[in-house]
Order: structure tokens, then sequence, then C-alpha cells
């Protein structure tokens, strides 16, 4: 078939027309079913910010009651920290606490632990519980959080800091003086003991040395000499080590903490020694060993109670309660015949945080 010039001008035409027509249907279907999709987006969108914003509301204490608490202790590679831990977590779930428990590696490093304080203050917690490493250094990270509204709660180990709510733990002097007393009358006046204690500057330490020289003099126990270090196995092993040469008739080696009463434990077994040792915190370890007739006793702190008072507390402050400034934890002489009765009491309070 052929056509003119005219023909073929107005066929062009003709098709142009229906082009464009069917072009513009086709953006017209498009923007229609677009437009609905993007409808149907942004309601879902709209649904999926109502729940986040519902699933946070926990976190608005004004609103919902919960409470957000820090804990921030020396160390978990020592056993009683991991037990203050297992009472933390059981009272923040039984009481719906969002709780959020951190320490640094080692108890030495407390730059580490200033930068857990601040990272507390930084997600905005209600209540900070801690044990300060050194109390000086981590003074000015516990200033910064009581200016951001959040209250402080010192566990264990006491803080200088003027804002603290509170203070929850044993009386570190009269308990370990306790200790000492009863130390001292196990292996009898006119004998000698060695003092180990944990690094200087830490109030703790200071404290329990305060009260294990002053026990052990009331016991009639010349102290031959203290010598203060890491408070871990290793470190109460070595010191043990050089000061047993130096003092191989000691008839005591008493300590700050259980870790270096272990390691004290294990120096007087290498070297075939008499030597008693006496510890400082109630750990199960330690326990088994006083229970087993290895080790003389311990004086337990109740690590698990300072756990769940400390959340209980800082719920109470949160809802703005009144508590007392100094809580007392409570403190026990263990020895060989109480030793496995509180091993079982201990074992099931940890089996039951975990639960």
């Amino acid at each position: 078939m052929s056509y003119g010039k005219k023909g073929l001008a107005i066929l062009l035409t003709l098709i142009m027309v229906f082009t464009i027509t069917a072009c513009g249907g086709a953006d017209n279907s498009g923007t229609k079913e677009e437009s609905t999709a993007k409808s149907e987006s942004e309601a879902t969108e709209t649904t999926e910010t109502a729940e986040t914003t519902d699933e946070a509301a926990p976190q608005d204490t004004a609103d919902t009651g919960a409470v957000k608490v820090g804990f921030v202790v020396k160390s978990l590679a020592d056993q009683h920290w991991v037990v203050v831990k297992a009472g933390a977590e059981k009272a923040a779930a039984d009481n719906g606490v969002e709780l959020t428990f951190i320490a640094p590696n080692s108890e030495s490093d407390v730059a580490k632990q200033v930068e857990n304080i601040e990272t507390l203050t930084a997600a905005g917690v209600d209540v900070i519980c801690v044990a300060p490493s050194n109390d000086e250094t981590v003074l000015p990270a516990l200033e910064n959080a009581v200016a951001a509204g959040i209250k402080i709660i010192a566990v264990d180990t006491d803080s200088s800091l003027s804002e603290k709510v509170c203070f929850i733990g044993t009386g570190n002097e009269n308990a370990a003086h306790e200790g000492a007393v009863w130390a001292g009358q196990q292996i009898g006046e006119g004998q000698t003991a060695i003092v180990l204690r944990g690094r200087l500057g830490d109030a703790t330490h200071d404290n329990r040395e305060a009260g294990i020289v002053a026990g052990l003099e009331e016991s009639g126990v010349e102290v031959l000499e203290v010598q203060a270090g890491e408070p871990t196995e290793e470190k109460g092993m070595n010191i043990t080590e050089n000061l047993l040469q130096k003092y191989p008739e000691a008839s005591l080696v008493i300590t700050t903490c259980d870790a270096m009463a272990v390691g004290a434990y294990n120096a007087v077994k290498a070297a075939g020694a008499s030597t008693k040792v006496y510890g400082f915190d109630g750990t199960i370890p330690v326990a088994e060993k006083v229970a087993e007739g290895e080790i003389l006793g311990t004086t337990a702190q109740s690590p698990f109670e300072m756990g769940v008072l400390g959340v209980e507390t800082a719920i109470k402050i949160a809802n703005g309660d009144t508590v007392d400034a100094v809580i007392n934890s409570g403190q026990k002489v263990i020895s060989q015949e109480n030793a496995q009765e509180y091993i079982a009491d201990q074992e099931a309070k940890v089996a039951g945080a975990a639960k």
C-alpha cells in the first residue's frame, strides 16, 4: 500500500497522538499505584514508630515506674564481685529494673573504671552503684554523673563524694577487726603474723589493714610485717613466698581479700610450712578450703546481699524515698564449723539468680 505525502503526514500525526495518550495513561496509572503504595508505606512507618515509642517507654521512669541502674565494681576476675553481680541481677529481675553491670578486667585498671562510669552517665541511668577502685581518681567522673542528675550509691567501698546518697556494705575496719581477733585466738597469744593487703590508696584495704592490725594486737599476736600489692592470687603467692623466707616461723598469714589468701595458701603449701592462712571476703572457693581444714577461716561480707541491697536501694531513691546514709550488709567469720552451711547458702542464692 502506498501513501502520498499528505496522507503520510496525517498517519504520522495520528501515531504520535496515540503514543502520547498511551504514555500519559501509563503515567497516570503508575502515579495512582505509587500513590497508593506510598500511603500504605506511610501508614506502616507511622505504626512502627508508635511501636518503637511504646517499647522505649519502660525507660521513662515517670511513666512506667521502671528504673535504670548502672552497677560498676572493681573487677569480675574476683569471685566476690561475681557474687555481687548475681545478687544485683536477681533483684533487678524481681523488680523489673533495667540493669547494666560492668567492670574492668583488673582492679588496678582504675582508668577503665572511670570510663565505665562515664559510659553509664552518657547512657542516662537513674542511679549508679559503684565500688570505687581509687576514690580520688574516680571522683571527678562521679561528680559529672551527679551534675547530669544521676544518684550515686557507694557499694562495698565507700566514696568521699559529698553528694552520694548512701553507702552499702560491711564496716570494713570493724569486720576485719572481728576476723583478726578470732584468728589470733586460734593461733594463740604470743604468736606472730604477716599481713597481706591490697593496693595502697584503696580505702577498703586501708580500713581492713587497720582492723586486722588492731585485732591481732588485741589478741596478743605480733605483726611481723605488712605488705601491699595487687589483690590477686598470683601476687599473694609471690609476696608470701618472699616473706616466709624472711619469717619462716610465722604462725599466720592474714589477708585483706580472699584472692590473696588463696595465693598465700599455695605458697605455704609449697614451702611445707605450718603457717595458717586467714582471708577476707567469704568467696565460695576459699570457704571450700576452710571446710576442708586447709585455710583457717575468712570473714564473709555477704556479697550477694550487697548486690540485692544496691538495686533495691536504687529503686527507692529513684522513687523519691528516703534511705539510711549507711546500710550495713553484715559480716560473718567463716570457720570449719560453719563453712559448709555457708557454702550451701551462697550457692543456692547464685543458682537462684541465674534462673
